[in-house]
């Protein structure tokens, strides 16, 4: 990745406020670049209705962060003068820019599911597992998504994962297992109608469960064990519902 095309991303996300919730400033790799990006970022995050800044704001703004005087005015007039005009937006902007994000995903994401793999080796519950799994799938979903230039009416935080988390715990109907509640994320959501789909035998279903027959002498709904009615049937027992 060379500095020129560096700065052509960084004017093009000027041009552009969706791809700030989406380029993180580690992205860059020349240090004087970076640095300009992160404040501006940190202005433009702060709320969806903040306007990009001008060139002589932003100017101003890293005059004031830059304390040790590191970025220069030739830097930083470079950056703010990059004219968009001379390139070729669909076939070489945006094909280059979207790789270049890709690419810093992939590379973040997979360095965070090898420390969290780590972490496999002295678990021994499986419902751990499975949540670490989940993490780990979740983390895998996220750096490989090329959904790079989400709307701004969707807000500046729609790609920042962790802004989206909801405590869904009083929204949820425990199954009866662990394992199940944890891909579900606590239980059947509330006012759902849930359907289990299986070939037989699958299980889908224990012995200890319960179903609920209508008895057509009394017409009564009555509850039976399926193991019960199993051995019924087994047994020759005329089943009246």
């Amino acid at each position: 990745m060379t500095v020129n095309l560096e700065k052509i991303f960084f004017a093009y996300v000027l041009r552009n406020k969706k791809y700030f919730s989406t380029i993180e400033p580690y992205f860059f790799k020349n240090k004087d670049i970076k640095f300009v990006y992160q404040i501006v970022r940190n202005y433009v995050m702060k709320s969806t209705d903040i306007i990009i800044p001008s060139p002589k704001q932003i100017s101003e703004m890293v005059r004031l962060e830059d304390i040790d005087n590191t970025i220069t005015s030739d830097m930083l007039l470079s950056m703010l003068k990059v004219d968009l005009k001379e390139y070729d937006e669909n076939n070489f902007i945006k094909p280059k820019l979207n790789t270049w994000i890709l690419v810093n995903r992939v590379k973040n994401s997979t360095s965070d599911i090898v420390d969290d793999s780590r972490e496999l080796d002295g678990i021994t519950d499986y419902n751990e597992a499975l949540k670490l799994a989940s993490k780990i799938k979740d983390k895998i979903n996220e750096g490989t998504s090329t959904r790079f230039d989400s709307d701004d009416t969707l807000g500046s935080d729609f790609d920042d994962v962790e802004a989206h988390v909801q405590d869904l715990g009083a929204a949820k109907v425990k199954t009866g297992w662990e394992s199940l509640d944890a891909v579900l994320a606590g239980g059947w959501d509330v006012k759902t109608f849930n359907i289990i789909m299986g070939s037989t035998n699958s299980g889908k279903c224990s012995l200890i469960s319960e179903l609920h027959i209508r008895n057509k002498k009394t017409n009564q709904i009555e509850k039976i064990k399926i193991e019960e009615f199993f051995k019924k049937c087994k047994y020759g027992k005329r089943l009246d519902r």
